[in-house]
C-alpha cells in the first residue's frame, strides 16, 4: 500500500508519548479518514510510518475477518463503528476497546484507545495487554471460585473465619442472626487474642480449658501440620441456651500461610449421639451379662481376695455350690499350674499375678486373654474376660469363656490362606502374598510408619536352556536348587517367587541391618556356582528411601534395573 504524504504531525509531543505504550499507532485525517500506520522503533521509540490508507474505518471492517479471534468478530464489528467513535470524541471521552487477535491460531488480547489529537487527526493506540489480562482472568476465576467456596461453607456453617496466620488479622462472614447476637467483631487485627477473650464470654465454663487449650496458636498450627485439619466439639451459649457447636480448622487449599476456621451448630445431631452411647452402653452391658455363654464367672473382692465362682459346668469349677475361696491369686496360681497346656504357662502366670493384671485393666478398661487348658486329656482353646465395674472398685469380674471351636476354625483358615500363598513348586511365598505384602508396606508408607527395608529381585540364569535340553522335571529342581541358595543367605526375610525363573525377598531387621553382608555372601557363591557349573542367579538390591519413594514399586524397579545389568555382566563373563 502507497503511503500519501501528509502534513507535518502538530502533536508529535503526544504521539511520542503514546508510542512508550503502544506497539502501533494509528493517525487518522478526521475530515476524510485517510491515515497513517506508525511503529515505534528503537531505544528512543522513534515513529516510523508503515502503512496507509484510503479509508482506516473501512479497512479496519474488511481485515476483522483475517485478523481478529474468531469469537471476537462480531463484537469488535458492532462496537467498533465510526459513529460510535466520533460520537465518544465529540463528547470529550476517549473510546477504548479490548479485543482478541490471532497470532498463529492462537488469542491475544489487546487493547485499543482512541483520542482526538487535533481537530482534523484522531489517534488510535493498539497495545499487547495479554500476559496483564491473562493474570486478571486468572485472579478473577480464583476469586469467583472462592466466592463459590465460601457461599457453599455459609450454608454448613453458623461463622467462618478467614486468617492471616503471619499478622493474626481476620475476617469473619457469619450467616447467623445468633452468633450476630454476640457481639464478635466482623472482623479484627488479632484472631488468636479475640478468642481467648471471647472464650470467656460465649463458651460452657466446662469446655473454657479444653478450647483455650486447642485454639492456642503454636498448638493449633503444630496439630494442623501434622493431621492437615483439627476438629473441636464443646457446648457454647447461644440464644441463652448451651448448644454444642463444631469447630472446624483447616489450611486454605495451596496457602499455609492463611488458616480457615468454621463453627456450626452440632447440638441436635450431638445429644442423639450421646443418648445413642447411653444406650448403647446400657444394652452393652446387659448384653456381655446374658448373651456370652461363659463356662465359668468369678467375683474376686479385691481388698481382700476372697472369691465367689459361678459355674454350670463340672469340668471348670474350683468350688462348692455356695462356698467362697479364701485368695483367688493364690488359689489360680496352684490351679494353672495342673490344668493349663504348658506352652501358656509362662504367659498366664505373668498376667495373672495381681498387680499386673489390674495395671492392664487400668489401661484399658478390660481385659482379654486367650490360653489352652487341659480338659479330657486334651488342649482347648478358652478366652478369659476381666473387667471391673464402673462404680464398684473394690471387685473384680472375671469370665472364661471355652471358644475352642472357633479357635481353631481360625487356625484352619489361617492355613488355608497360608496355602493359597505358598508356592507350589519351592513352597516359599508366591506372587498373590508378594502382592499383599506390597500393599501392607504401601500403606504403611502413606501413614509415615514405615519402618526400614530393602528389596532383592533374583533371577535364575539358564532356565530355559536347562528346560529345552533336559526337559522339565530337571527345570523344576534348577529352580528349587536356586530359591534354596536364596533362602539360605537371607534366612530372616520373606522370599516370594514372583515368576517362573523369579524371586523377590523383602529384606528387613536383621537381615537389613546386615544387608551388605548379606549381597557380598551370596554374589561370592554365584561366582563359586559359575566356576563349578552349578545353578547360578542374577540379583540386584534396592534401599527403601522415604525422601523419593512414595510406593514400594519404586524400590522394587530399581532392584529389578539392577539385577539385569548383573545379568548383562555374568553372560559377559561366560562369553
Amino acid at each position: 500500500m502507497m503511503l500519501k504524504k501528509r502534513e507535518p504531525l502538530t502533536f508529535v509531543n503526544l504521539a511520542l508519548a503514546l508510542a512508550n505504550d503502544y506497539s502501533r499507532l494509528f493517525v487518522i485525517d478526521a475530515e476524510n479518514d485517510s491515515y497513517v500506520e506508525y511503529s515505534p522503533d528503537g531505544e528512543e521509540k522513534e515513529l516510523v510510518a508503515v502503512a496507509g490508507g484510503d479509508d482506516f474505518f473501512t479497512d479496519v471492517r474488511r481485515d476483522v475477518r483475517a485478523q481478529v479471534w474468531e469469537e471476537d468478530q462480531e463484537y469488535f464489528l458492532n462496537a467498533f463503528k465510526k459513529e460510535a467513535v466520533v460520537s465518544a470524541l465529540n463528547d470529550g471521552m476517549s473510546f477504548s476497546l479490548t479485543y482478541r487477535l490471532n497470532f498463529n491460531g492462537v488469542p491475544r488480547y489487546f487493547y485499543l484507545k482512541t483520542i482526538r489529537a487535533t481537530d482534523r487527526s484522531i489517534v488510535i493506540g493498539v497495545q499487547d495487554v495479554d500476559e496483564q489480562k491473562r493474570r486478571e482472568l486468572k485472579a478473577e476465576e480464583a476469586s469467583r471460585t472462592y466466592s463459590e467456596i465460601a457461599g457453599s461453607l455459609a450454608s454448613l456453617f453458623e461463622v467462618i473465619y478467614h486468617i492471616d496466620i503471619a499478622t493474626g488479622h481476620y475476617t469473619e462472614y457469619s450467616s447467623s442472626e445468633s452468633y450476630a447476637k454476640l457481639g464478635l467483631q466482623v472482623g479484627g487485627e488479632d484472631f488468636f487474642t479475640k478468642a481467648r477473650q471471647d472464650i470467656n464470654l460465649v463458651i460452657h465454663p466446662d469446655d473454657r480449658e479444653l478450647v483455650i487449650g486447642q485454639l492456642d496458636r503454636d498448638v493449633l498450627l503444630k496439630q494442623l501440620r501434622n493431621k492437615g485439619s483439627v476438629q473441636i466439639t464443646y457446648r457454647q451459649i447461644l440464644d441463652d441456651r448451651i448448644q454444642y457447636v463444631e469447630l472446624l480448622a483447616f489450611f486454605k487449599q495451596g496457602d499455609t500461610e492463611s488458616l480457615v476456621i468454621g463453627v456450626r451448630n452440632v447440638d441436635a445431631q450431638t445429644r442423639r449421639e450421646k443418648s445413642m452411647e447411653q444406650q448403647t452402653q446400657t444394652f452393652s452391658n446387659m448384653a456381655m451379662a446374658l448373651a456370652l455363654q461363659y463356662e465359668v464367672i468369678y467375683h474376686v473382692d479385691l481388698n481382700t481376695n476372697e472369691y465367689s465362682e459361678y459355674s454350670a459346668s463340672d469340668k471348670y469349677a474350683r468350688l462348692d455350690i455356695g462356698t467362697v475361696g479364701k485368695d483367688f491369686f493364690a488359689d489360680t496360681v496352684v490351679n494353672m499350674k495342673k490344668d493349663i497346656y504348658p506352652a501358656d504357662l509362662p504367659m498366664m502366670l505373668d498376667a495373672m499375678k495381681k498387680e499386673n493384671l489390674l495395671k492392664s485393666i487400668a489401661g484399658s478398661g478390660k481385659v482379654f486373654l486367650n490360653y489352652r487348658l487341659m480338659i479330657d486329656g486334651e488342649p482347648q482353646y478358652v478366652s478369659l474376660y476381666a473387667v471391673q465395674p464402673n462404680n464398684d472398685k473394690d471387685h473384680l469380674i472375671l469370665a472364661v469363656a471355652n471358644v475352642d471351636a472357633a479357635k481353631k476354625m481360625e487356625l484352619e483358615y489361617r492355613s488355608a490362606v497360608d496355602m493359597a500363598n505358598r508356592d507350589a513348586l519351592t513352597a516359599v511365598k508366591n506372587k498373590r502374598a508378594y502382592a499383599q505384602a506390597e500393599m501392607e508396606l504401601d500403606e504403611k508408607i502413606t501413614n509415615d510408619e514405615i519402618t526400614d527395608f530393602a528389596i532383592v529381585i533374583c533371577d535364575i540364569n539358564g532356565l530355559k536352556n536347562v528346560n529345552d535340553t533336559k526337559g522339565h522335571n530337571a527345570g523344576d529342581e534348577f529352580i528349587k536348587s536356586g530359591c534354596k541358595d536364596i533362602c539360605d543367605v537371607f534366612e530372616h526375610s520373606p522370599v516370594f517367587r514372583i515368576g517362573g525363573d523369579e524371586f523377590a525377598v523383602i529384606v528387613k531387621d536383621r537381615d537389613f541391618a546386615d544387608r551388605e553382608r548379606l549381597m557380598e555372601e551370596f554374589l561370592k557363591i554365584q561366582e563359586q556356582h559359575r566356576r563349578t557349573g552349578l545353578v547360578t542367579i542374577a540379583c540386584g538390591i534396592s534401599e527403601f528411601d522415604k525422601d523419593k519413594d512414595i510406593r514400594v514399586q519404586d524400590v522394587f524397579e530399581r532392584a529389578d534395573s539392577l539385577m539385569y545389568h548383573n545379568k548383562k555382566e555374568f553372560k559377559s563373563k561366560n562369553a
